[in-house]
């Protein structure tokens, strides 16, 4: 069987089909409105008959767009890939295709420097725009300024910069919040704990306080909270299980992760769940191996990666309306086994 003809180009179709390359051009790029059917039909049969693909480099050079978009999302956890899913489907429907890369979290000046690079490989290779989860929450404006300087567009996804102000899709964590401590309050809790990642991490933030809210408003309701980044937090938290008389019955944790934590905390001192204490987590996280059914909440992420696609290409394509885009995402409560109400027999 023959290969494909190499180097099939439209200078290739125009010589076959005896027209300039112009017409070529502007019939294979549908503006050849003023051309005869039957020329247009020619040249789409030989186009399709050489297999001639259009050059994605030529073509950016000639309209200062590559039809590629800068991705920084860590790939191996299952909440973002769901998130890189939602992207993909979109931009697949969109003649746009994403380069994917990421550091994992910002832990020393090295990753810091290596997430720097990264930003600048995707500029050199002018991707159109990026999308981006940042490792961290704290960067100066001037982190950015290889994209700022070129004006590409910035979509960030699940957290929020805190001196930085650019389009975002994510969560309404302050909503999922409010609904956790509305779930455990109708099922008679009023001692709670809630277990989160310190002021630094937005989405932990924004949960405690719709939390929070809640419970201030509510009769003999209180709550008490543990940092996972604090020191001794393990020793805080089982502390806080062995107190007798003013144990929480329920806990609130900011994701699955820690949540799995809790019931392994939780069961080492010899309670059960949801027996003694209640445990509700957040992202509905199917790979995690938490030894009960979790309550938790599912946060939609594959709906939260293509809200920013398409945030994406409104930037992209000029269609942008208005300023900066906040778009959130509401999660929904999935009750399980993790949670009942207070002195329910077992």
């Amino acid at each position: 069987m023959a290969g494909l003809k190499e180097n099939v180009t439209m200078k290739t179709i125009a010589e076959e089909a005896g027209v300039t390359l112009t017409t070529v051009s502007r019939i294979l790029s549908n503006k050849g409105g003023k051309y005869a059917d039957k020329t247009k039909k020619k040249i789409f049969a030989i186009a399709d008959r050489l297999k001639y693909r259009p050059n994605a480099l030529v073509l950016g050079m000639q309209t200062g767009e590559t039809g590629t978009a800068g991705v920084m999302i860590p790939a191996s956890d299952f909440f973002y890939s769901q998130i890189i899913s939602g992207i993909h489907e979109v931009f697949l429907n969109n003649k746009t295709i994403m380069l994917l890369s990421w550091n994992y979290a910002i832990l020393k000046k090295e990753d810091e420097l290596l997430e720097r690079r990264i930003i600048h490989q995707l500029v050199d290779r002018r991707v159109d725009g990026i999308i981006l989860r940042p490792s961290c929450e704290e960067f100066e404006r001037s982190y950015f300024e290889e994209i700022w300087e070129r004006n590409i567009p910035l979509i960030l996804v699940d957290r929020e910069m805190a001196k930085i102000s650019t389009d975002f899709a994510g969560t309404d964590d302050e909503a999922g919040g409010k609904a956790a401590a509305e779930y455990l309050i109708s099922l008679g809790h009023r001692n709670m704990l809630f277990v989160g990642a310190g002021n630094s991490v937005s989405t932990s933030r924004h949960r405690e306080t719709g939390f929070r809210k809640v419970l201030s408003e509510s009769p003999n309701a209180c709550c008490k909270s543990i940092s996972t980044d604090q020191k001794n937090a393990k020793e805080s938290l089982l502390n806080f299980f062995k107190q007798q008389t003013s144990r929480p019955t329920a806990v609130f944790c900011y994701n699955d992760p820690v949540a799995e934590w809790v019931v392994s905390s939780v069961e080492e001192t010899g309670l059960s769940i949801p027996g003694d204490i209640s445990i509700i987590g957040f992202g509905n996280d199917s790979s995690g191996n938490c030894n009960i059914p979790l309550t938790t909440f599912d946060q939609h992420p594959q709906k939260i990666g293509a809200i920013a696609a398409q945030m994406y290409l409104d930037r992209v394509n000029g269609t942008a309306v208005g300023g900066i885009r906040r778009e959130l995402v509401a999660p929904d409560l999935v009750t399980r086994a993790s949670a009942r109400p207070l002195n329910k027999p077992a």
